[in-house]
């Protein structure tokens, strides 16, 4: 069975449409996609995919964009991947209708509300692989970009099952239901690379914290727990791109 893999990246909004942080997490929204007492939520958060046949099959990858995206819009969405054919063997080639026959096209859908796409191939599914994206999103090619890896099979960095090693999280400032959103899964791979402070996948120091003022993710070195900056939203690291390669070996 293979589970449906939601990507998180969904856009929060609080009061007054402010969002807690200027990090890639303010940029989700998880009541939209699971709830928190799902059963497979924990599976929601490896770092990245194992089954080979989650990823996607050869190295030319179709997409479509919606025809209500404006002309930057198109634009940010051209860049984003066409990054992914300079820094890996991972080709995206846009078409103005449907792929060639008996390939699976990527659909960027426009959203009110949402940004977001399942993770990794869906070998059980049929029709385009949307990924909905906000005017908000569809501003930063790097947040496309964090879509894009989300659809090739990486999750979110603090959720390495090595995590421990290298972060510390403080779930006293974490609302309760959130804490999923911070579990380690043991059953998945990081390829034996580096912890990637600045991947685009890394949640900022205050990700999800009641209080803002103080860090829910701080860095561990030499085994004390220290402040410091990680996660952006510029693109994807060179540790981000590194996975893709190793994954798909280019």
């Amino acid at each position: 069975m293979f589970l449906q893999l939601v990507g998180l990246l969904f856009l929060v909004v609080l009061g007054g449409g402010s969002a807690v942080s200027e990090g890639i997490e303010s940029y989700e929204n998880y009541y939209n996609e699971i709830h928190v007492d799902d059963d497979e939520a924990e599976a929601k958060t490896r770092n990245a995919l194992t089954s080979p046949l989650q990823r996607w099959p050869g190295n030319k990858i179709y997409y479509r964009i919606s025809t209500d995206y404006s002309e930057q819009e198109v634009a940010n969405v051209r860049t984003a991947m066409s990054s992914f054919g300079e820094h890996t063997c991972m080709q995206f080639k846009e078409v103005q209708r449907f792929a060639p026959w008996g390939k699976r096209y990527v659909y960027f859908k426009k959203s009110p509300n949402e940004c977001g796409t399942l993770v990794g191939y869906q070998p059980l599914s049929f029709g385009p692989h949307d990924v909905v994206l906000t005017e908000r999103c569809l501003k930063m090619p790097g947040v496309i970009q964090h879509e894009a890896l989300h659809l090739l099979g990486l999750f979110h960095e603090q959720s390495r099952p090595d995590r421990d090693e290298y972060v510390q999280i403080d779930f006293d400032n974490i609302p309760e239901k959130y804490w999923w959103q911070f579990k380690t899964m043991d059953d998945t791979t990081t390829y034996n690379l580096p912890y990637d402070y600045d991947s685009v996948m890394h949640y900022s120091k205050n990700a999800f914290a009641k209080d803002p003022s103080k860090p829910t993710i701080r860095a561990l070195v030499g085994g004390k727990a220290v402040e410091r900056d990680m996660g952006q939203r510029r693109g994807p690291s060179e540790g981000d791109w590194t996975k893709i390669r190793i994954m798909y070996k280019c």
